[in-house]
This record gives C-alpha cells, structure tokens and sequence, in this order.
C-alpha cells in the first residue's frame, strides 16, 4: 500500500467510487484536487485506489480540515483509515497551522479512529445533516502546535 497526491487524471476513479459506493455523491472532487487551498490523497494497493482522503487550509483561522476519509469496505479492518490520518497528521505538521479539524458523524466508527489518532471532540451540530436529528456529527480536533 502506498499513499499518493491525487492529480486530475485520478478524478474518473474517485469519481466512480463515490458513484459506486454513494459517498459524497454531491462533492466538488475536481476543486478538492485542483485547488490551491485544498490536497487530495488516495490509497492505492498495486494499481487499485482503495481509498482517499483530502485536507482544505482555511487561512482565516489557521486551520486545516479533513474533507474526507474513505476505505474501500473490502478493505477496512486492516487499519488503513489510521494509515490515511496519520499521514494527514504528519502531513500537516509540516505546516505553520495551528490545528487540524475534521467532521465525525456520531453514527459513524470514524469518531473512534479520529479518538485514536489523538483528536478530541471539540464540538457537536445537532441539525448539520438532514436527517431529523438521527445523527449528528461531532467536531474533532487535533492541535498541531
């Protein structure tokens, strides 16, 4: 396995992931690549992507979030989501922010990766998805400094 930059040529198979597995259908992925506030990672096992990640700077307050994170179901359980936030992490460390955000839906195992990899919770939103209030996400944080 081994992590990559993703480049536009990239965007027809993320595209296909997201179609193939309804994630993000509605997200901008060829601004997240293109962009020069925003990175685009995958995971690629031989040729195959088996899963991404993306990190946007938000200059106004010093911060980066994590846009995504995503793998494959057939290959979770092999820690590769750590592999993905722990790059991030490192990643982001190379920089002069202050702190890394990222958005955990309560439902969702991602809280107990991101608990994991040392985020804390650091705020909720109980009308952020459109679900009648089922499930809300949870605001993690991980300072850099």
């Amino acid at each position: 396995m081994r992590i990559k930059k993703a480049i536009l040529e990239d965007l027809p198979k993320i595209k296909a992931i997201s179609e193939e597995f309804n994630f993000e259908l509605n997200r901008d992925w060829k601004n997240l690549i293109c962009s020069k506030t925003s990175e685009m990672f995958l995971l690629v096992d031989k040729q195959e992507v088996v899963g991404f990640a993306g990190l946007i700077y938000h200059k106004w307050n010093n911060t980066i979030q994590i846009s995504n994170i995503f793998v494959n179901p057939e290959h979770r359980r092999q820690k590769l989501g750590s592999a993905l936030v722990n790059f991030l992490i490192e990643r982001a460390k190379k920089t002069s922010y202050r702190c890394i955000i990222a958005e955990a839906p309560s439902l969702n195992s991602v809280v107990k990766l991101y608990k994991k990899a040392g985020f804390r919770k650091c705020g909720y939103n109980d009308r952020y998805y459109s679900n009648s209030g089922k499930e809300i996400v949870f605001w993690m944080s991980f300072d850099l400094r």
